[in-house]
């Protein structure tokens, strides 16, 4: 009798422990984590164009995010430039993501084939379509603080300049990364300890 409940009790614990080992097998990998700046700006898009009303007819696009006091691209932090390029493509995505008409206006009349890659997007005035047919805008501005980047971001009707959706956030500085030791900002030098 001990021995048929010892047994029973081996086989109970068996079933269980197999189940145990299929369900981990069963279960979704975890997803992998966000670079961190990815991460933000995927955040702000989605606060932007999440919950949106319906718009009236119109294609969509974002422009490069510029220095809130200049309205310009800051060459002289590259870390802030490749901010606002990265806050464009990802505005770009999420748009797109979410079924709104994304229009590519840097994409050039024809595909170009170059010895190491190939290309279709372009920043040259004479590649690109003299009209472009844009509605709605995605714009926004960087202002850079010691420990922190606000990022502010809108969606604007171009037709009547009117704001349909607003968004802000703020973006650590430690997530930038440290790849500039010094940083001529506002005809300053800043000199980083990272």
């Amino acid at each position: 009798m001990k021995n048929g409940l010892l047994l029973m009790i081996v086989l109970v614990l068996s079933a269980c422990s197999q189940t145990a080992v299929r369900q981990q097998a069963a279960a979704p990998e975890a997803k992998p984590r966000l670079d961190p700046v990815l991460f933000y700006t995927e955040r702000l898009a989605d606060q932007l164009l999440t919950g949106l009303p319906p718009l009236p007819h119109g294609s969509m696009t974002a422009v490069t995010f510029t220095d809130s006091a200049t309205l310009q691209p800051d060459h002289t932090n590259v870390r802030m430039r490749h901010l606002g390029l990265q806050l464009q493509e990802s505005m770009l995505t999420v748009a797109s993501q979410l079924g709104y008409q994304v229009t590519e206006f840097r994409a050039g009349n024809a595909l170009q084939l170059h010895a190491q890659h190939d290309s279709l997007l372009t920043r040259q005035l004479s590649e690109l379509a003299a009209e472009q047919s844009v509605r709605y805008v995605i714009a926004g501005t960087l202002s850079q603080h010691e420990d922190f980047t606000i990022v502010n971001a809108r969606l604007v009707d171009t037709e009547t300049n009117r704001v349909v959706a607003a968004a802000a956030d703020q973006i650590p500085t430690a997530v930038l990364g440290s790849a500039e030791q010094v940083q001529l900002r506002q005809q300053r030098i800043y000199r980083s300890s990272h």
